[in-house]
């Protein structure tokens, strides 16, 4: 009993891998930029030009582009995230797919598994982008973990996240239904409350003149 307690608690205290993180996947759209070009043309890839990432092997981020969009009611905290980036591989053309996940405090949740694309060496044309809008999701501060994987094998090709670029770092982000939620339900309380009151309180006027008459 005693051996199978200190097994379970040693499973319980090792690290969550990439597949057991849990997921809140997001509507998400992509858009894949990979112009078909002459294998024999592809520039090779260097490393050494790489941004600084987490991990990286035959594959890594060469730039990163994010955008924070849509905050409807004006406090500071978006609701939609677009991120483009180019990736380089040491392979003339690597199939790959992403793993996006949004962490605060420590919990991190996957938001998208992208669809398989593919990198053409050190190539500049083959940038992938997604557009995400975001639901169910705390307002606060997030940032944000990318993983390259290849396409085959699931293995962990390249890692980037918000200790290693500021790109990715202290995102003020916060659902949908949050962002818009303040003006609606504010403007539909005070004018629905008010102008009933004020019908009311106009119609008592009018009975209680009326009966003053009559009398």
């Amino acid at each position: 009993m005693m051996r199978y307690l200190m097994s379970l608690c040693f499973a319980v205290s090792l690290p969550l891998c990439a597949a057991e993180i849990p997921e809140q996947l997001q509507p998400t759209t992509e858009r894949f930029n990979n112009v078909q070009v002459d294998i024999s043309k592809v520039p090779t890839a260097s490393y050494s030009q790489a941004m600084v990432q987490s991990y990286s092997s035959t594959a890594w981020f060469q730039s990163i582009d994010l955008t924070l969009r849509r905050d409807d009611d004006g406090d500071g905290y978006y609701s939609q995230i677009r991120v483009r980036f180019d990736a380089d591989s040491s392979y003339s053309r690597h199939p790959v797919y992403a793993v996006y996940s949004l962490i605060n405090n420590g919990y991190e949740r996957i938001i998208h598994t992208s669809s398989i694309f593919e990198l053409n060496g050190g190539s500049r044309t083959d940038w992938f982008e997604i557009t995400a809008d975001l639901k169910n999701l705390s307002r606060t501060m997030y940032w944000m973990r990318i993983q390259l994987r290849d396409a085959q094998s699931g293995q962990l090709l390249a890692e980037i996240s918000g200790n290693d670029t500021a790109v990715l770092d202290r995102m003020p982000l916060e659902d949908q239904w949050s962002d818009s939620r303040g003006d609606v339900v504010i403007v539909e309380e005070s004018a629905g409350s008010a102008g009933f009151s004020s019908i009311l309180l106009l119609g008592l006027a009018y009975l209680r003149r009326a009966r003053r008459k009559g009398s």
